[in-house]
């Protein structure tokens, strides 16, 4: 054979393999990663080019919608409905205790089914209220190292990583910590004892302090200084996304659960804190970025969408980008499709530190229709006051037109209770009663007792005796005076891991809320329960 028809028979083999390749590739690309990136108490005003450089430089490549809301007041609500696309009135997760129903068959549940990876890092979600999304959790675990070997699977993954570090208390480390007794009234320590609750407390109830109109900026810079701090953390995410390639293949989602008051009405934070929930814009308004792999045009990179959608509206944008149909109908729209005339939102008055989570007696409905948003508290026994704001006057819903304009009240609150009426509830289930023996008994810790961080080694679990296969109940009481809620937790076997907790989580959130006391029980009509187990969280 000539060396001319050697090259010719090459060139040909070389054009029938390039081809196959292409079709193959074009016949199964490979399935899209998603991330979900939620910032903790993250306001819609917080960002921009001098706030946070790193994300609005990110931004530039990915598409921004400055119409997003939450529809809750806190998170747990908030989180549940963007990872199912459910409503809160559907949903259920209206308080500490509450989850998902089993009956309801998730988005997260289909793209398991269909081949994805779905995961939460988060320590904090080994309580009750996310269970039932169909996330795999893995509490603790470095959101790198566990995305890395995703990654070297080949498997596709969803992924939610929860950035915490922007909750009250306010406390950047010493890099972004800024001189806020400096904007303070000078010779004035009643100023600077107020203010010091917003950097140390991670709770402040309604009515607790006595703040003044004059501690605005310095709280309000405290809150922005953690937002700093968050906006470097995210340079790195933003880095390791794109030197890893996991950008070339990935969907990436970062909005918040919700905004937070900084005394617009009095109060510092949201539901959860104050435990005087409302649904002004403060709290619900909040960014959303969606970021596609370079060169997928399905949405404009470095667009601006002014429409309004909110959390409903991912699930259905996120499905709609993986090509896949839900098996439960979502009441949200693809923001591929456009955006949405009118915005619900629900919450209870407490959030996770409800007074009664067997039964909150008081909720805040909102609904915004064009430049009119309503808002009514209701609670079991009377109609709640409403508050009627005209948002193109009044973006900072100061004026409350309720009174002047009933025929606008009437109308909205018709609106919210159409909207109600339509709401799913999946059949309840019955409680079942577990195979029981004797009354539990610890094992871990087999006693009352004080711990410290390094006593636990990073990681705190209880566990008791009893039936391996039966179902308990974790009765807890938690913490004193203001910063105290009881609750229960749902248990299957006698363990229940919390998983890894960083130090940083211990100082923040389990020390100020010592002391606890915990006791197990059987489900059911006849718990048995263990002696109390009274537990104090050492510095």
């Amino acid at each position: 054979m000539s060396r001319h028809s050697i090259s010719v028979s090459l060139a040909a083999l070389l054009l029938v393999v390039a081809a196959v390749l292409a079709v193959v590739q074009h016949a199964a690309p490979k399935p899209l990663n998603v991330i979900f990136l939620t910032v903790e108490s993250f306001r819609a005003d917080a960002i921009g080019p001098e706030r946070t450089p790193h994300l609005w430089a990110a931004a530039a490549e990915g598409t921004r919608y400055t119409g997003h809301r939450a529809v809750s007041a806190w998170t747990a609500a908030n989180i549940v409905s963007l990872l199912s696309g459910l409503s809160p009135l559907e949903h259920g997760v209206h308080t500490r205790g509450r989850s998902l129903a089993p009956a309801w068959k998730t988005a997260l549940e289909d793209l398991a089914a269909r081949g994805w990876r779905v995961a939460g890092l988060q320590p904090f979600m080994q309580v009750q209220v996310f269970d039932n999304l169909g996330l795999s959790i893995a509490p603790g675990e470095n959101w790198r190292r566990w995305a890395a070997d995703a990654a070297l699977s080949e498997q596709p993954f969803v992924l939610w990583h929860h950035y915490l570090e922007t909750h009250l208390p306010y406390a950047p480390t010493a890099a972004f910590m800024p001189d806020w007794r400096a904007l303070l009234p000078e010779g004035d320590p009643k100023a600077e004892a107020r203010v010091a609750t917003v950097a140390k407390d991670p709770a402040i109830p309604a009515g607790s302090v006595d703040f003044s109109v004059s501690d605005r900026p310095a709280i309000e810079t405290l809150y922005r200084a953690g937002v700093t701090e968050f906006d470097a953390w995210f340079d790195g995410f933003w880095r390791y996304l794109n030197e890893s390639g996991l950008r070339r293949d990935t969907v990436v989602v970062l909005t918040s659960d919700h905004g937070e008051e900084l005394l617009e009405r009095g109060n510092v934070g949201h539901a959860s804190t104050t435990r005087a929930a409302h649904l002004h814009e403060e709290i619900v308004h909040i960014p959303l970025i969606i970021w596609l792999p370079p060169g997928d045009g399905r949405l404009p990179a470095g667009g601006v969408v002014d429409s309004m959608n909110d959390h409903l509206d991912l699930m259905p944008t996120v499905l709609d980008l993986l090509g896949v149909e839900p098996t439960t109908a979502l009441e949200g729209v693809s923001l591929l499709r456009g955006g949405k005339q009118r915005w619900f939102g629900m919450t209870s008055r407490g959030g996770y530190a409800e007074k009664a989570p067997e039964a909150p007696l008081s909720f805040v409905y909102g609904v915004i229709d064009g430049r009119w948003k309503l808002q009514s508290e209701e609670t079991d026994d009377e109609a709640g006051c409403d508050s009627l704001y005209d948002l193109d006057a009044d973006p900072g819903e100061l004026a409350n037109l309720a009174a002047d304009r009933p025929e606008q009240v009437a109308r909205l609150h018709a609106l919210i209770e159409t909207r109600n009426g339509q709401a799913r509830r999946p059949a309840a289930a019955g409680v079942a009663t577990s195979a029981m023996g004797p009354p539990p008994e610890w094992v871990l810790p087999e006693g009352s007792g004080s711990f410290g961080y390094d006593d636990l080694a990073g990681r705190f679990r209880l566990a008791w005796s009893g039936p391996a296969d039966a179902d308990y109940v974790l009765q807890y009481r938690v913490g004193e005076g203001l910063l105290s809620f009881d609750g229960t937790l749902d248990v299957h076997g006698t363990e229940k891991d919390f998983g890894t907790i960083e130090r940083s989580y211990w100082e923040t959130w389990v020390v100020p809320y010592s002391p606890y006391r915990v006791r197990v029980g059987y489900a059911g009509d006849d718990p048995r329960w263990s002696p109390w187990l009274d537990l104090t969280a050492k510095p």
